[in-house]
């Protein structure tokens, strides 16, 4: 097998298992198959302790946190995380860097030979086998094989069900939650809010941002019904600075106590990609100070972007595109409010996610009417999102991208 940062053969074989991001169907979250696969490799969810990280926003950066003040203590590390912006290792990896091509293969060689198996032998039926479920999989098998001290696992989508939640923890980590993928995890915040706190078990150390009153009240009583207690964190308008909070008390409530300064230098060195991602000296817009791509697309989030580019003193043109279950209208607002951009750019997120254009179009065009700035629109991603790198390398101004990992994903092919 030959590996690369895409894992070529691995993704090859993965794609003839239907792959939820391109064919939603919530029917198709369960744990049946997980705890099936588990008990075929030997439970390789069990065989380092580990830390368990959902939200609706930042649960990447608080999984990434993580894994980087263990390190700082000493400790080896493996990190599940998704989705990937650029290349599939991003998603199962140390939280510093990729694992070695020896583990991946191994790994790869095993999970394929255990589901061929399992699938010939009828206990499993591929059409009722997710790419995710697999994927999740084959990060338990690389860090089993890796023989690393603590995994961190980012949950994919909602919490109850999804497929990393066939583990046991030593603590559980809520980032903000917000309203979100409401066509599978509900309508209102306590919806949402139940569903991820299925991820909550009895004995299980808790700790969480700070959260909207119905969003605590929901968590207070799972924990209350486990006889947990949650351990909630203060207000505070920055979820950078959240994240690294929330990372040092989680591995505070599993080590006993960690060494902050240690800490602090651990996390200042973090940085996921599409997470206030800056990129500088680009050989095909040697013009563009500087790209600035954030995945963020919920409210919070994008306002903690835009204090943080006030902060930042940096003011250029924007590109924006979401998915359509996305509060485009408070984001708008957002956006437009913080007086930081010349010119907007909107378009699709790829082809991966519904999204609505008009919706974007309207909801910039109404908080923008009578100012000078202008908004465009266009629904060819591929053949905008050049435009809008061009627009701002002409101008000499920085493109701030946000809005989607899909987004950014369109914007690192074009470079």
């Amino acid at each position: 097998m030959r590996v690369d940062l895409d894992l070529v053969e691995l993704n090859a074989w993965l794609e003839q298992f239907l792959n939820f991001e391109k064919q939603p169907d919530w029917e198709m979250f369960k744990l049946k198959t997980m705890q099936i696969l588990a008990e075929k490799f030997g439970h390789p969810e069990r065989a380092c302790p580990c830390f368990h990280v959902t939200g609706s926003k930042g649960k990447g950066t608080i999984a990434a946190n993580i894994a980087a003040i263990l390190r700082a203590e000493d400790y080896t590390t493996g990190v599940y995380a998704s989705p990937h912006v650029s290349h599939y290792v991003e998603r199962v990896g140390t939280g510093a860097g990729p694992f070695s091509r020896a583990i991946y293969e191994a790994a790869f060689r095993e999970l394929k030979t255990g589901v061929e198996e399992l699938l010939e032998a009828g206990k499993l039926e591929r059409v009722n086998v997710t790419w995710f479920e697999l994927s999740t999989m084959f990060g338990m098998l690389c860090f089993r094989e890796a023989k690393v001290d603590f995994v961190v696992y980012e949950v994919g989508l909602g919490g109850r069900l999804d497929a990393t939640n066939i583990i046991h923890p030593e603590c559980v980590v809520f980032g903000p939650i917000e309203l979100e993928h409401t066509d599978f995890l509900g309508n209102s915040l306590v919806e949402i809010a139940q569903e991820k706190a299925g991820i909550m078990k009895a004995g299980v150390s808790v700790v969480s941002v700070f959260q909207e009153d119905e969003v605590e009240m929901v968590l207070v009583k799972k924990a209350q019904e486990l006889g947990v207690e949650i351990d909630f964190l203060g207000r505070n308008d920055g979820y950078l600075i959240d994240d690294q909070e929330a990372a040092i008390r989680a591995v505070e409530k599993v080590l006993g106590s960690v060494g902050h300064q240690k800490a602090e230098s651990a996390l200042k060195k973090v940085q996921l990609p599409g997470r206030f991602e800056r990129l500088e000296n680009l050989a095909k817009f040697p013009d563009i100070p500087c790209l600035l791509i954030d995945v963020a697309h919920t409210p919070r989030s994008i306002k903690a972007v835009a204090q943080r580019l006030k902060q930042d003193k940096m003011t250029g043109k924007l590109l924006f595109g979401c998915a359509s279950d996305k509060k485009v209208e408070e984001m708008a607002k957002i956006l437009t409010e913080s007086g930081l951009f010349s010119e907007v750019f909107l378009t699709r997120p790829g082809d991966f996610k519904k999204s609505d254009l008009q919706a974007m179009e309207r909801a910039f065009s109404k908080v923008l009417e009578g100012t000078a700035v202008m908004v465009q629109a266009e629904a060819d991603f591929r053949r905008f999102i050049p435009v809008a790198l061009e627009c701002a390398n002409m101008a000499k101004e920085p493109l701030i991208v946000l809005g989607s990992f899909y987004l950014a994903a369109e914007v690192k092919k074009c470079l």
